[in-house]
């Protein structure tokens, strides 16, 4: 079985090695434009919140929606279907691209801090923090674009909805500013978001404050309710 996984993982690093100028540049040169853009309109002690909203963005474009449409393709090619009915399971599958898709997404964010760090100042406070942070906040959306991928049947709604859904879970939810700056009781409704757990828990790594453990609880607490839904949705395949 582990031998399977791995032989899965290589495979989906091989279709991501296919993407390799896409991920450079947004790897690159898409939050150098961001941290330009919003640098040179915001205070100093607002450029944390910069940071941990792109890299949150990420979280939320470069996995979820990733993963999404993804699933939604394997399934109408055909592909799905194939390697279940070689006896490979499809829980395992699933996973596979959802990891192949979070590793590829792992490797990217160091570049998006070191570019932080040379644009912005901006110092990683507490790395354990941040690392707990970005890892939960991978599984959450892994298990996100999962849900949406296996949950819609038809392909074409799946590449609109993950698309929506992606940026609506980003610029409606407190990701590059502070929660306390949306009005009660609109603020309650953005904890209906992962986003808001995320961006929180990466920007409270940044500055050190152990905050961070308790929205990273959060996110893991989204990820697992996530992932029974996927499981129910799974065995209805």
């Amino acid at each position: 079985m582990l031998r399977e996984f791995l032989d899965l993982i290589i495979m989906q690093f091989k279709v991501i090695k296919a993407y390799l100028p896409l991920m450079i540049f947004y790897a690159i040169f898409f939050p150098l434009a961001f941290m330009l853009a919003f640098g040179f309109i915001s205070m100093r002690s607002y450029y944390p919140y910069i940071l941990s909203g792109t890299i949150t963005f990420y979280m939320s474009i470069g996995i979820f929606v990733t993963v999404s449409q993804s699933l939604g393709y394997e399934r109408r090619s055909g592909r799905f279907s194939l390697m279940v009915s070689a006896g490979i399971p499809k829980e395992l599958y699933a996973l596979s691209i959802a990891l192949g898709n979070g590793i590829s997404t792992l490797i990217m964010i160091p570049i998006v801090i070191i570019i932080g760090y040379f644009l912005l100042h901006v110092i990683v406070k507490s790395i354990l923090f941040l690392l707990i942070s970005i890892i939960t906040s991978i599984f959450t959306s892994s298990m996100l674009g999962i849900t949406v991928g296996l949950g819609i049947k038809n392909f074409y709604a799946v590449n609109q909805y993950s698309q929506i859904i992606g940026f609506v879970l980003t610029f409606f939810a407190p990701v590059y500013y502070p929660i306390t700056y949306i009005p009660i009781p609109f603020r309650y409704l953005t904890l209906l978001e992962p986003t808001t757990y995320m961006s929180q828990a990466i920007y409270n790594a940044f500055i050190g404050s152990s905050f961070s453990l308790l929205w990273s609880l959060g996110v893991i607490v989204y990820g697992i309710v996530l992932m029974i839904i996927n499981s129910r949705v799974l065995k209805s395949i």
